[in-house]
């Protein structure tokens, strides 16, 4: 029974109870159990209408919008409810309501502090180099509509589809797309093209599961203290190197006005 159901019957019920009362006050102290015996027909016919009135409760459902519900009659998987008012079977089926709206996961160092749906550890991987990396990893995804009904069959609930699909193939792909990469591409723009390629990767998987990958994004990728300062050094020397050749570059075409100029 909902709480509204139950709601309505206390509700009923107190008025029965209280009406008793006051036909004990009627009956110049007549006991409540002679009143019930002489009120049997009025009584039944209450306990009946209160009977009916929790059943039709029960008997209603409303899917509220940026939702999408899918009936389970006595446990086989039978048809999807668009959101607004519906009528099912007490005692015999069940709605399932499943989000139709972008939902988030997100991998990172802080899952505590994640204000996405599903907040999730980092994710840890190697490179083609063998540097060991931390891959931080955001994504949004949706149901595809109509699929809710093959969702709920084939993986089930909300947190399994989470569980089985979004977590498994984000963060395996998440460990393997690394590996093509070294770790200094991954430190420069190239993380951009890994970001598009674990897209191209996760994005049909989520597909055959009923599932809309909208956007990843590949964020705080992090290296080992030592890696990173190597990594520094290394951005350094090549800034300077392009400081240096920019000044000879300066420096020749200097030369070259003072020819023409002569």
């Amino acid at each position: 029974m909902t709480a509204f159901g139950y709601l309505v019957a206390f509700i009923l019920g107190a008025f029965v109870v209280g009406s008793l009362f006051m036909q004990k006050g009627r009956t110049d102290g007549r006991d409540v159990a002679a009143v019930m015996r002489s009120r049997r027909k009025t009584i039944a016919g209450l306990a009946v209408v209160i009977i009916l009135i929790v059943i039709l409760v029960q008997a209603i459902v409303i899917v509220q919008a940026g939702t999408v519900g899918v009936v389970k009659r006595l446990g086989a998987v039978r048809s999807e409810l668009a959101p607004g008012l519906h009528f099912i079977i007490p005692g015999f089926d069940k709605v399932v309501l499943y989000p139709t709206i972008k939902k988030s996961y997100e991998a990172t160092e802080t899952p505590h502090e994640s204000r996405a749906d599903f907040p999730d550890v980092i994710i840890t991987a190697l490179t083609s180099d063998g540097q060991q990396i931390r891959v931080g990893i955001t994504a949004r995804f949706m149901i595809q509509p109509g699929k809710a009904t093959w969702i709920l069959q084939n993986l089930g609930t909300e947190e399994d589809y989470v569980e089985k699909v979004v977590k498994t193939e984000i963060r395996g792909s998440g460990r393997r797309v690394p590996t093509k990469f070294a770790a200094y591409d991954l430190y420069t723009k190239k993380s951009y093209e890994a970001q598009q390629v674990l897209f191209d990767e996760i994005s049909p998987k989520f597909e055959e599961n009923g599932l809309i990958l909208d956007e990843l994004v590949l964020r705080n990728i992090t290296f080992t203290p030592e890696y990173a300062k190597t990594l520094e050094e290394k951005q350094i020397a090549l800034e300077n190197i392009t400081t240096e050749k920019n000044k000879l570059e300066q420096e020749k075409i200097r030369k070259e006005q003072k020819i023409v100029a002569a």
